[in-house]
């Protein structure tokens, strides 16, 4: 008996907005973008003067619920941007800085100026 391995073809992500309206994502697995990237192609306000290079903080967004996902850990130079930002939690990342992958199914963000203090 050969037991049937379901392969993930796509993730879900909820992104609250300024508005406060929460929006479903479905992004396909295999694609090479971060999460800055797809939150553009999506139309949010997402600037991302840098580029992904992790030096302006223009893409940042508070991840909602960290503890339920599976995020790499920010390297030292996300935590040296996230550091001269004044987010209000400790839940804060750099979009730029999270490539997409199945780890980060049922991701849920906030990306609005009301996480700054």
């Amino acid at each position: 008996m050969v037991s049937k391995v379901s392969k993930m073809e796509s993730i879900k992500i909820f992104v609250e907005d300024v508005e406060g309206t929460i929006n479903e994502i479905e992004i396909p697995l295999g694609i090479s973008l971060n999460l800055m990237e797809v939150l553009k192609s999506e139309g949010y306000n997402i600037e991302g003067v840098c580029g992904g290079m992790a030096l302006c903080g223009t893409c940042t967004a508070e991840v909602l619920n960290n503890n339920e996902v599976s995020l790499r850990e920010a390297d030292n130079s996300e935590m040296a941007m996230l550091d001269n930002l004044h987010c209000k939690t400790d839940n804060c990342r750099l979009t730029c800085q999270l490539q997409v992958n199945e780890k980060m199914h049922l991701l849920k963000i906030k990306v609005s100026e009301k996480i700054f203090a």
